[in-house]
């Protein structure tokens, strides 16, 4: 490790002392992998769409061609924060193996990895140790890097954005409606100041605006993570069609400025054509999701840190069933 990313692991120690007897642990734990994978899926999507409501004329000269695989980075950053943060959830998002419908792979955190230049240390450590204060895609490209390395496929955009910018992108839209299956209460629901409050959920449908939706996402101690998935799932696709709908359209240049201003990406105009179809399959159900559950195995390192390590063979059985071959 260099004397650079010294600086950086230091800086992240003393905002760590900072918060001590903070309810910090809850908050993390709250947020699930698969959280951000409906935000982030259906955000990457109305990014090229919103461009075209902007009137880029680089869509003039887009080529509807097969969806970029673009990796979605989520963070919980908070206003009066900045500097070096681990990546709360990682997902790649692309196209399905065997048809035109869209695939998500959740990247557990824990992954245990080789970062280039940096060496052995949990996947999610990647946008940490990229941070670069003086270019903001630092962190994000290290962690499309690190992806690339470890799944042997290429990675064609990256996607960062924080709770606060989802939230705003769903009320852009104007809210969503959620169909509640069954009564929801958590006793144990992370509140902004680490403290932990009561949520609830009447079963039926009801409209949700941004803080609603993410905390109909969020929740989890009600009824665990299965549930939770199928909820974030449900939400993803309710956005999805709520941004189709012809009433929805005139909104997209509102959205467009949310965007602009919360996410972090490289995604240009001329992909929006490519990411539509993502959008379209998400809004129609036509979404293949996996983990890597199955390939990875808990190990303790010689530092005593709890890890997933790799199964090379089976990350690359699932990949490639997942998203065809590299």
């Amino acid at each position: 490790m260099n004397q650079r990313q010294r600086a950086i692991v230091e800086r992240a120690r003393q905002r760590r002392l900072q918060r001590r007897g903070a309810s910090w642990l809850p908050l993390l734990l709250g947020l699930g992998l698969l959280l951000l994978c409906g935000g982030f899926a259906l955000l990457a999507g109305l990014w090229g769409a919103s461009q075209a409501a902007a009137g880029s004329t680089a869509w003039l000269g887009a080529e509807s061609s097969r969806p970029p695989t673009i990796l979605l980075l989520g963070v919980d950053q908070r206003a009066d924060e900045s500097g070096p943060t681990r990546s709360d959830s990682m997902i790649l998002l692309g196209s399905r193996a065997e048809d035109s419908g869209a695939a998500m792979l959740s990247i557990p955190r824990d992954l245990w990895v080789n970062i280039p230049g940096v060496g052995d240390q949990r996947i999610n450590t990647a946008l940490f140790f990229g941070y670069d204060p003086d270019d903001a895609s630092a962190g994000p490209r290290l962690a499309v890097r690190t992806v690339q390395q470890e799944l042997r496929r290429p990675v064609d955009r990256y996607l960062l954005l924080d709770f606060a910018t989802f939230v705003r992108a769903v009320d852009a839209l104007g809210g969503i409606e959620v169909d509640v299956p069954a009564p929801i209460v958590d006793t144990e629901y992370p509140t902004p100041d680490y403290g932990v409050t009561t949520v609830r959920f009447d079963p039926g449908l009801q409209a949700m605006d941004g803080e609603r939706a993410l905390i109909y996402v969020r929740t989890r101690h009600s009824d665990g993570d299965f549930s939770r998935s199928a909820r974030q799932l449900q939400v993803l696709q309710a956005l999805a069609a709520k941004a189709l709908q012809p009433a929805s359209w005139p909104r997209l240049p509102e959205l467009y400025r949310v965007l602009n201003e919360g996410v972090v990406t490289n995604l240009t105009p001329g992909d929006g054509l490519a990411v539509l179809p993502l959008l379209s399959a998400i809004a129609q159900g036509q979404l293949a999701a996996a983990t890597l559950e199955d390939a990875t195995t808990p190990w303790i390192t010689p530092g005593g840190a709890w890890v997933l390590l790799p199964n090379g063979r089976a990350i690359e059985q699932i990949v490639t069933e997942l998203f065809g071959p590299g």
